[in-house]
């Protein structure tokens, strides 16, 4: 404790009073933020599952619970920029920030201590998106394949096109579905070069998941076996067949680089570069760029807040929560465009990627310099 008393003690009055006055803000819009989130994202599609495709309830729950970091660490820039919008906007308004400058501070020293403030917020996000945050996707993935694999989970999808991967890279099997409904697939193709001595292709109406006994059962299909010369074709036509491959077409999914940290990411995309895959490969790099820019993100809308709370008086909460949504539907509308430009190789993806923080900070800049008294800032 008398550490904790001379630490804070070593921090400057006017930093201790801004901090003070952000905090409460920050954490009422954590909460607010999140709690969007997860309903909008995640709460009427798990109550979708659950009545429409058998989800277990305690299952829905606990995906629930492990989404919560990932919504906690995407609310953190907003809730920066609603806290200092909230609190500059309160000491212009109650006269403070007038008191301040008579008594010979600066304006742009408040902004110091706020960007302090956005600092700490900054690396609590890096913790969160690089930790806590993977760990939890990552176990929300292993958890539906554990539930799936019960015969537990029904599953409602189309066009499932999944690549089974074997050693050093080697395509193993290749399968497409034309939907999924609970535990069969439909209009279902295999291609299967897993035996050097023949390759087959395995055709059938239906293929439904086995999951006591970890078989599939193919139904009212055709076995198309080929040597890798050419000779001796053979053909099999079939009502019912068992087979033992692997569960995961029904999951199969696009690559999420929220269950991956950095390095693991960068790893990933060695690999898609490796395969020549560029369109998921160009998706995958700027999302390792986004991995950085976005923490940069609270540091902008820390500066963005601060200065436009300034310049607004009488800023209700409501009205404070009302301008930063507008401005978080902005910057998601500039990731929206940046991204597309990047995936279809209008643009770099580090652009892609940096490209609405540095307009967004742009902004903020030009709001710095339009403040009364600006000369002051850069005394």
């Amino acid at each position: 404790m008398p550490r904790l008393s001379r630490l804070g003690q070593a921090i400057p009055l006017i930093d201790r009073y801004v901090l003070r006055e952000l905090l409460p803000s920050f954490l009422g819009g954590i909460g607010i933020f999140s709690a969007l989130g997860v309903s909008a994202a995640v709460l009427f599609d798990l109550l979708r599952q659950v009545s429409a495709a058998q989800l277990p309830m305690g299952v829905a729950l606990t995906i629930l619970a492990l989404q919560l970091p990932y919504f906690v660490s995407l609310s953190i820039p907003m809730s920066v920029l609603l806290a200092c919008l909230l609190t500059f906007s309160r000491l212009q308004t109650d006269g403070e920030l007038m008191a301040l400058q008579a008594a010979g501070l600066p304006l742009g020293r408040l902004m110091r201590a706020s960007g302090s403030f956005a600092l700490l917020a900054m690396l609590l996000m890096l913790i969160l998106t690089e930790s806590v945050v993977p760990a939890s996707q990552t176990q929300v993935q292993q958890l539906l394949i554990q539930t799936a694999q019960q015969g537990n989970f029904e599953l409602q999808e189309q066009h499932i096109l999944y690549e089974e991967v074997g050693p050093n890279q080697a395509l193993r099997r290749l399968f497409y579905a034309q939907a999924a409904q609970g535990q069969t697939l439909y209009g279902l193709t295999v291609i299967d070069w897993t035996s050097p001595q023949v390759q087959q292709v395995i055709v059938a109406e239906s293929a439904t998941w086995n999951a006591p006994e970890h078989l599939w059962t193919f139904k009212n299909g055709t076995i198309y076996a080929v040597a890798p010369d050419g000779q001796d074709p053979s053909l099999l036509a079939f009502a019912e067949q068992q087979l033992q491959l692997p569960q995961s077409p029904m999951l199969a999914a696009e690559l999420n680089p929220n269950t991956m940290t950095l390095t693991s990411a960068q790893q990933a995309l060695a690999m898609l570069r490796q395969r020549g895959d560029l369109p998921q490969s160009r998706a995958l790099e700027i999302q390792i760029h986004r991995k950085i820019a976005l923490p940069f993100t609270v540091l902008v809308f820390g500066w963005v807040g601060s200065a436009l709370g300034m310049r607004r008086r009488r800023l209700s909460v409501s009205n404070g929560f009302g301008l930063s949504l507008i401005f978080v539907l902005g910057q998601y509308l500039l990731i929206f465009m940046a991204d597309a430009g990047g995936r279809l190789g209008w643009i770099s993806p580090w652009w892609g990627a940096w490209l609405p923080n540095l307009v967004t900070g742009v902004g903020g800049l030009g709001l710095f310099l339009g403040l009364p008294q600006r000369k002051q800032f850069l005394s």
